[in-house]
């Protein structure tokens, strides 16, 4: 061997190595489809998105906990100015519905002065926010619901059928369970 050769030799035999080791890095690449570079920052960058979810959902959980709803049973009546009110032997409570459609079943006509049985929330106003509506009849539930004859259609509040334009018939159904 020459000089010029062991030179050469040295600094390919070096080359190879280092070319090796790329080889190997590109095939390891290749093969899991991930950049060790890149999958270190997108780990770390996960790990992060991970931990601030879990902080975020805490403390919006912490600050909005929901207030586990409740029951009042009483008699529905209305006041003026204030709108409809449920009287219990202990309080009266104003009356808020959930939905738009609750609301209005708690001021139709029909179920003024009648026993019922409402499941919701306390609100900080002192309203009572009502997410259910039964009445009471010896001592048993029963669900409300407006219900079209005609059209054989179930109306969400009180009113005229979207069908015919008929008057809707209030109508109790026996609860078997009040679960949701």
């Amino acid at each position: 061997m020459d000089s010029s050769s062991i030179g050469s030799r040295n600094i390919s035999g070096a080359g190879d190595s280092r070319a090796l080791a790329v080889r190997k890095d590109l095939a390891a690449r290749a093969e899991f489809g991930t950049d060790r570079r890149r999958s270190g920052r997108t780990a770390r960058a996960r790990g992060w998105t991970l931990a601030l979810t879990s902080v975020v959902f805490l403390f919006g959980a912490a600050v909005g906990q929901a207030v586990p709803p409740v029951n009042f049973q009483g008699k529905l009546t209305t006041a003026p100015g204030i709108g409809p009110v449920l009287k219990t032997q202990k309080k009266d409570f104003p009356l808020a519905g959930k939905t738009s459609y609750l609301f209005h079943t708690l001021q139709d006509k029909r179920l003024l002065e009648r026993e019922v049985r409402l499941d919701g929330v306390e609100r900080a106003d002192g309203t009572f926010e009502v997410e259910r509506i039964y009445t009471v009849h010896d001592g048993k539930l029963f669900r409300v619901r407006y219900y079209c004859e005609v059209c054989n259609i179930e109306a969400l509040e009180p009113g005229t059928c979207v069908c015919c334009q008929q008057p809707t018939d209030l109508q109790e159904i026996p609860v078997t369970h009040t679960g949701p």
